[in-house]
Order: C-alpha cells, then sequence, then structure tokens
C-alpha cells in the first residue's frame, strides 16, 4: 500500500455496506450509485491488498480488516465532530425531546448517555417512551419502509448464554429450541429466511425485551432479539451471538423539528445518533464474526 491515506469516501462506503451487508442499500444510504460504492470498495481492497467482502447467499460479508476499517471510521468521525464542537464553544444549553420506542430507550440510548453528555456537554434531553408527540424535538420510531432519514434496518439475532452456545451451532440445533422471544412474530420472520415452507417454531414470549434477554443469559433457551436492545449483553459477555442474523422489516426513522433555537442542536444530536448506531452495528458485527470464527 502506498503512504497516502485511504480516500474517505471509500472508507465511509466500507462502514456503510459493512453494516448493511449490502452495497445496495449502502448505495441507498450514501445516496450514490451501486456502481460508486463498489467500484470505490474494490479499489480500495488493490489498494490494501486484502479481501473486504465476499458474497455469500444474498449478503456481502465484511471481512475483519472491513469491521475494523468500519470501526475506525466511525470512532474517527466521532472524534471529528466532539472537536468541532469545542471549537466552536460553548453555546449555552439547549434542552431536546426526544421520543423513542421504550425497549430501544432503556436497552441502547440509556446506556449512552456518558458519551452523549461527553460529544455534546451543551445539549440536554428530555426522553418520553409513552404514546408520541408530534410537537416533540426528535421523534425515533420503527417504520415498516426505508425512509430518507432513516439510521438502519433492525436485524434479528439468536442469542444464547456463552456456556450453551455449543448446543445451538446450526439452524436445525436452534429451531430444536427452547426459543424465547419479545415479540409473537419475531421468529416466525426469522424462519421465513432461514427454513422457508417449514412451520415456524414455537417460542415462550415475553412482552418485555429485557425480560426475555434475561431469560436467555440464565441459560432459559435461544432469545431473539436485535443489536439495539442485546449490545450491552453481548459486550459484557453474558449473551453470544449465534449467527443466523435475519432482516427484521422494520428501519429506524429519526424525524426533526427545524424551529429556531432548536434547530442546530436537534441536528447534532441526529448526527450523534447516527454515530453511534454505526459504533453499535459495527461492534454486534464483530463480535458475531470473531464468534463465527471460533467456530
Amino acid at each position: 500500500m502506498t503512504e497516502r491515506s485511504p480516500p474517505f469516501t471509500a472508507l465511509r462506503a466500507v462502514e456503510a455496506a459493512s453494516r448493511h451487508r449490502s452495497f445496495t442499500a449502502a448505495a441507498r444510504e450514501l445516496q450514490i450509485t451501486h456502481s460508486a460504492v463498489s467500484q470505490s470498495i474494490r479499489r480500495l481492497e488493490t489498494e490494501l491488498g486484502a479481501r473486504l467482502f465476499e458474497r455469500k447467499g444474498g449478503a456481502m460479508e465484511p471481512s475483519e480488516a472491513a469491521l475494523r476499517l468500519a470501526q475506525t471510521y466511525s470512532e474517527a468521525e466521532e472524534a471529528l465532530s466532539r472537536t468541532l464542537r469545542e471549537i466552536l464553544g460553548p453555546q449555552g444549553a439547549t434542552a431536546l425531546s426526544v421520543v423513542m420506542p421504550a425497549a430501544f430507550g432503556r436497552l441502547w440510548f440509556a446506556g449512552k448517555i456518558g458519551r452523549l453528555s461527553e460529544a455534546l456537554p451543551d445539549v440536554e434531553v428530555q426522553v418520553r417512551t409513552q404514546g408520541d408527540d408530534p410537537d416533540a424535538d426528535i421523534r425515533l420510531a420503527w417504520l415498516a419502509k426505508a425512509g430518507k432519514d432513516s439510521l438502519c434496518e433492525l436485524v434479528h439475532l439468536p442469542l444464547c448464554a456463552p456456556d450453551q452456545a455449543g448446543r445451538f451451532d446450526s439452524v436445525a440445533a436452534i429451531v430444536g429450541g427452547p426459543l424465547i422471544a419479545d415479540s409473537a412474530g419475531g421468529w416466525t420472520a426469522w424462519a421465513a429466511r432461514w427454513t422457508p415452507g417449514v412451520k415456524p417454531p414455537r417460542a415462550h414470549v415475553f412482552d418485555d425485551a429485557g425480560m426475555a434477554l434475561e431469560a436467555a443469559a440464565q441459560g432459559g433457551g435461544v432469545v431473539l432479539s436485535n443489536v439495539f436492545a442485546a449490545e450491552a449483553y453481548l459486550a459484557s459477555g453474558r449473551l453470544t451471538a449465534l449467527g443466523f442474523e435475519a432482516p427484521g422489516g422494520e428501519w429506524l426513522d429519526v424525524q426533526t423539528r427545524s424551529e429556531p433555537g432548536v434547530a442546530d442542536a436537534a441536528e447534532r444530536l441526529v448526527l450523534w445518533l447516527r454515530l453511534e448506531v454505526r459504533r453499535s452495528l459495527a461492534l454486534v458485527q464483530g463480535l458475531t464474526k470473531r464468534r463465527q470464527d471460533v467456530s
């Protein structure tokens, strides 16, 4: 590889493609063509002398090198954003009302407050997880289709306690259960991806995502969850990802209110959310990749 740094456009394409496991989805997010994403990544592969993606079924699977580049890019982008805020200096605290799904708020966003305070010390959030508020400054919601402001697509992950991972090393073993879910249709959608034409497996269903994760962490079986709910459990080692992910058919969408006095703070908070979402996706993909390599 030459001495010059890789182009940021190529690294951005690698990061987006690693998250989506799709050049098409990455192109849609970056608002460029599929060909532009593919060519950028191929040029970077040539320069690095390393393969970054391999096609497996309908997905483009990132290599360990791609995952490392993706996470490093996300961290660098976050650091740059934080430095810009520091250079601009304090502008007075701005309070933002934020509406989000309850499980997302409790299991993911609450754990990011320290990072939010560090990155945006002049922003205070007032989080609401009950009902909707059309007048909220920022509204996060799961939608049935991707929109221009979607942060990412939901991905379902089968997980279990680490000491049980050997029992669930194949789709057939996972379907054999016992299975746990936080929604009645979760395993049905997963089965449509991995066991098409086969009757969906039965599962113990909790109406609370945290309870479902806790049941699996205590050895109750395989839970079907998502990156945001499960991140803390995966990072702490209480649960391990088994692979065999499946698209959830929902997208995390963000809407902002552009009224004077909050527009700038809201825009910066959305940028921070995008970076944190990318970081979480790269982290979980890295953990899953290492699990698959060990297996």
